[in-house]
């Protein structure tokens, strides 16, 4: 009788340790299956199929600098080449030198136009905006034209007179364009810039290439200004019955897109 006890023992001792081994075995495995269940995957994960870590992709570094080609020269005192999509400088020189920058400053002009002046109004042409640049006369003594075909011809043609009009016009509504160009300029954060005529042609005014591509920035959320700019030719026609022919100054309309790349550069 002892000897049976001790055979039976044995025997439930074995069986005991058996059951232990296949749950350990069994909770294991199904630690290792993924939180959805058993699906085909974890089947072939454990019967033959080997497991292997993919390896981590490789940051994009494109496009590459072709050293084939020379670095340009570029003679500006201050450039820049600056992607307005990726918001990343291409290139760039100089871009917190303050520096005169001339015509530049009519996209200011523009935008402030656009926020203080009604389109649709006539603006009536004095003796003292025509030919503020000793050079060139764009507009004809007492002729009236609407702030849209001057600001047109701003913008195209980069009219001195046009520009000097409206600051005109906009003092006979009591707006002082100009200040209201550099209230405009300091809300868009541009510490580094400060205006005096509407049409760049003080060189005592300054601003940075880095301010400007704040402008530039900020300019792209008026569709009309940009639609004006995309125009080659335009005929405008005074109240009067006066034809002005106004054509382009940008030579690379039409070979750069400016909702995509904006390129400045100071002289």
């Amino acid at each position: 009788m002892p000897i049976r006890l001790y055979l039976a023992t044995i025997v439930i001792v074995i069986l005991i340790v058996f059951n232990v081994f296949f749950i350990l075995k069994n909770t294991n495995h199904e630690a290792n299956l993924p939180s959805g269940g058993i699906t085909e995957a974890s089947i072939l994960h454990t019967t033959d199929a080997k497991a292997f870590i993919q390896p981590i992709s490789e940051a994009s570094y494109l496009p590459i600098l072709n050293t084939n080609f020379p670095v340009p020269d570029i003679k500006a005192k201050a450039a820049i080449v600056y992607d307005v999509n990726s918001t990343k400088h291409l290139y760039r020189k100089n871009i917190d030198q303050k520096l005169p920058i001339a015509s530049v400053t009519k996209l200011l002009t523009a935008v402030t136009v656009l926020d203080k002046l009604n389109l649709r109004e006539i603006v009536y042409i004095p003796a003292e905006v025509l030919k503020v640049d000793g050079q060139k006369q764009d507009l004809f003594l007492g002729e009236r034209l609407t702030v849209e075909d001057l600001l047109k011809m701003i913008l195209i043609k980069s009219s001195n007179d046009a520009a000097y009009a409206l600051v005109h016009h906009a003092k006979s509504q009591n707006i002082d364009l100009v200040g209201e160009m550099n209230k405009k300029a300091q809300e868009l954060r541009m510490t580094d810039s400060y205006f005096k005529d509407p049409a760049g042609l003080n060189d005592e005014a300054y601003a940075t290439i880095n301010d400007l591509i704040k402008l530039v920035d900020y300019a792209l959320s008026y569709p009309k200004l940009w639609n004006i700019l995309s125009q080659k030719t335009v005929l405008i026609t005074s109240v009067d019955g006066i034809n002005h022919d106004i054509r382009s100054t940008n030579q690379l309309l039409g070979e750069l897109s400016a909702a995509r790349l904006a390129t400045l550069r100071v002289p």
